[in-house]
């Protein structure tokens, strides 16, 4: 008897309750997908950002040894450039190809397709063309003058005095990103008469 009485206590879950029930797990799993989409969202700008920095370094980086070695720097115009261009002798001592060695010259520049390309060439015609940075809105460059003490943007012609410094400026995504490199070639020192 008493068996049957337990038998009687125990009854399904109503429609009501079953519904309930889904809800409340619906709005779990609906939090719990935002909060992933979100962090998977935040992971994606963090490596966008990250390959965006590792980019820049690799340029500076790339610009720097370059200009360690340069022997001449002026700006141009060049056909293929958007912009001005910035040319400079350098002497390669080490590449895979060895047609690529020796006394170079070299073009910095952004072409049609808003890449920053950097081309090189040889005293035997050989050329090589690397895209260093894509997405590039605009590129300036200015050969700092340390007799006049002033930057130059205008066309300095292959030959003239080297310039102490280059300022390279890079507009990706309406935000300017500028580089100052020092040029080995030059002899005049910079003294700084700001006041600190």
């Amino acid at each position: 008897m008493l068996f049957l009485i337990m038998i009687r206590k125990k009854r399904a879950l109503t429609l009501l309750e079953v519904t309930i029930a889904m809800v409340l797990l619906g709005c779990l799993l609906t939090g719990l997908f935002n909060v992933f989409r979100q962090s998977l969202q935040k992971n994606m700008t963090a490596r966008e950002l990250k390959q965006n920095v590792l980019q820049l370094e690799l340029f500076q980086k790339k610009m720097k040894t370059l200009f360690s070695r340069e022997n001449g720097i002026w700006i141009s115009n060049h056909p293929q450039a958007k912009g001005p261009s910035l040319f400079f002798d350098f002497h390669q001592d080490v590449d895979p190809d060895f047609e690529m060695c020796g006394e170079m010259q070299g073009m910095l520049f952004l072409n049609a397709k808003k890449e920053l390309s950097l081309v090189f060439w040889s005293e035997t015609d050989k050329t090589r063309t690397e895209i260093l940075l894509d997405e590039v809105d605009a590129f300036t460059c200015q050969l700092f003058d340390a007799k006049k003490k002033e930057w130059k943007t205008n066309s300095q012609k292959k030959g003239e005095e080297i310039p102490a410094m280059v300022k390279i400026t890079l507009t990706c995504n309406k935000k300017e990103i500028p580089f100052v490199f020092f040029l080995k070639a030059s002899e005049e020192k910079i003294f700084y008469t700001g006041s600190l």
